[in-house]
């Protein structure tokens, strides 16, 4: 905290106010101060002006209780911000697991269709196996829009950012469409 210099206060303007404060971190009393600058120094602050000066701009335990206030909010809040990562690292994976899911099970899709061998698969298997991929691509777009929500971004429309993280994807881990399944 700056020194706070006050133009009317007598103990701001007193030569000897390194001292004055000095007796009052030793636990000095305010008349016992006064009594010594006029004994030591001849100079007339009263024992009222130094508490003035105490309160108002030397108040040590006030700036003493802001600090640690201070301190402890940005403690709190530096452990919020590493809740919040974890989170975004969290969801990002899951997000990743999710979208590798779906896309490993499309394949199968594909792949069963494209032999033929989806009629020897017992309906319920596949029901199952529809189930487990609409879940996979559910839980990408809530993870999708769970992480733009951490982020504070625009979550009105997640689909078109999941879409845009899913071709994203698709251009650095190769092209996975239905046209290239099907040539």
């Amino acid at each position: 905290m700056p020194v706070i210099h006050n133009k009317q206060c007598k103990v701001c303007n007193s030569e000897h106010r390194t001292e004055i404060e000095k007796l009052l971190a030793e636990g000095w009393g305010t008349r016992r101060i006064s009594k010594w600058l006029k004994d030591k120094y001849n100079e007339s602050i009263s024992d009222n002006a130094i508490l003035n000066h105490k309160k108002k701009h030397w108040n040590v335990s006030k700036e003493i209780k802001k600090r640690a206030a201070q301190k402890e909010s940005e403690q709190l809040f530096e452990e919020e911000v590493k809740k919040g990562i974890t989170r975004l690292e969290t969801l990002k994976v899951e997000r990743e697991q999710n979208f590798e899911l779906a896309k490993q099970l499309r394949m199968i899709f594909f792949d069963l269709i494209k032999t033929g061998d989806w009629k020897r698969i017992h309906p319920e298997t596949f029901k199952a196996m529809q189930s487990l991929y609409n879940t996979a691509t559910n839980q990408v777009r809530y993870t999708a829009a769970e992480e733009f929500k951490q982020l504070d971004q625009d979550t009105e429309d997640p689909f078109v950012k999941l879409m845009e993280l899913i071709t994203n994807d698709q251009e650095s881990d190769g092209d996975d469409s239905e046209e290239t399944q099907e040539s």
